[in-house]
């Protein structure tokens, strides 16, 4: 599949969680298509300040419009062994290697992807780009969703953590739940030993 005149985002969601998978996207539009335009009502380019009524509604706009959406997840097992840094790069690096060639990859964050070959030239790691282009914004909704899909579900296995309301960030309530009840099969360990260490508001780890 080719396209080079399309512009691919790309970003994550779930990067400092304390459970859960990463899972990071891939968005590209037709050419000179603008979302903010045929939808002005919605802050696209404030996308983590939207509320999850604003991102259902953006989800739909964003599948119906794309030329292109790409999902990758990193399991927690992968994050254990290899660690955040390790997934972050592995997500990105999986989806710029789909097969699909783009005039250029738009990465949100300031990372160093290593594994790009002939498609490095291509590729541009750039803070906070999910405020300058559309693509990468749409991204950070695309993967934002779909993991609250993947923690909702979780949900339902181990609702003693309420992963249907933190989405296994470090909220008060997951960490007493995590002091209460121990850690699952679906949390980061390092993460949540440090947590626990450094958290001013339960005893010492």
């Amino acid at each position: 599949m080719n396209a080079p005149l399309l512009v691919c985002g790309l970003d994550e969601a779930g990067r400092g969680a304390l459970a859960g998978a990463l899972v990071a996207a891939m968005v590209a539009f037709p050419p000179n298509f603008r979302l903010t335009e045929k939808f002005p009502s919605l802050p696209f380019r404030d996308s983590k300040k939207m509320t999850a009524k604003q991102r259902a509604e953006a989800i739909r706009y964003i599948y119906e419009w794309a030329a292109l959406i790409e999902i990758d997840v990193v399991s927690v097992a992968d994050i254990n062994a290899h660690g955040i840094g390790w997934a972050n790069r592995s997500a990105f690096e999986a989806l710029i290697w789909r097969p699909f060639e783009a005039a250029q990859y738009i990465v949100d964050g300031n990372l160093k992807l290593r594994n790009l070959g002939r498609k490095a030239p291509r590729v541009r790691c750039i803070v906070r780009a999910d405020e300058q282009f559309e693509a990468v914004a749409a991204a950070s909704i695309v993967a934002k969703v779909k993991r609250d899909q993947i923690m909702a579900e979780l949900h339902a296995q181990f609702p003693q953590y309420g992963w249907d309301r933190n989405c296994g960030y470090g909220t008060a309530e997951h960490l007493a739940a995590l002091r209460q009840y121990g850690a699952s099969p679906y949390h980061r360990t390092q993460f949540v030993a440090t947590a626990l260490r450094d958290d001013p508001r339960l005893p010492g780890f």
